[in-house]
């Protein structure tokens, strides 16, 4: 199978990554073509964000395959679409459990900090991988930094401040 077999399934609205994972760990060549529509940024969302599910399969199996794209895969967490940005802070997590050059030292309070600025299910989602990160990393100074100075929830409602505040009591007890 070679990426155009891989990208016609693209379309699809309930696109499973399953069947195209191997052929992303066996061959660098599609594997660097999904990475390069995850980073672009600039694809169609069913092309970057279907190379994501991919690629993130490949990280849970085989994550130095993915490791030497760190930096890539991080620039990501400022651009203006919160999918990126979630997809960078994502995949950071799987990579952590091979960090061996120790890179997320470098980023570890934008990391944690990413959340703050993010719609709910964003936030959530990044909790959940802060939650997993705090398994590799010691992350309790920038969890407090997190919890302090919690004027940022103004923008969320009554109903998502009170399961932000659940959540966050849920990092802290970690």
């Amino acid at each position: 199978m070679d990426y155009l077999e891989i990208a016609g399934h693209f379309q699809t609205t309930s696109f499973d990554p399953q069947p195209f994972v191997q052929t992303a760990i066996d061959d660098r060549k599609v594997r660097d073509r999904l990475v390069e529509n995850v980073v672009d940024g600039q694809n169609h969302i069913n092309e970057y964000f279907n190379s994501y599910l991919i690629i993130k399969e490949v990280a849970v199996k085989n994550p130095e395959l993915i490791y030497d794209e760190w930096e890539r895969i991080w620039a990501l967490h400022t651009h203006k679409n919160s999918y990126h940005r979630w997809i960078a802070h994502d995949l950071i997590s799987q990579l952590l459990v091979i960090d061996h050059e120790d890179k997320f030292e470098g980023i570890k309070q934008e990391y944690v900090l990413l959340p703050k600025g993010e719609k709910i299910s964003n936030f959530l989602k990044m909790t959940e991988n802060i939650q997993e990160a705090s398994r590799y990393k010691d992350l309790q100074q920038e969890i407090q930094r997190l919890l302090a100075g919690q004027e940022w929830l103004s923008h969320f409602n009554e109903k998502q401040v009170k399961r932000i505040e659940k959540v966050l009591q849920t990092l802290l007890a970690e």
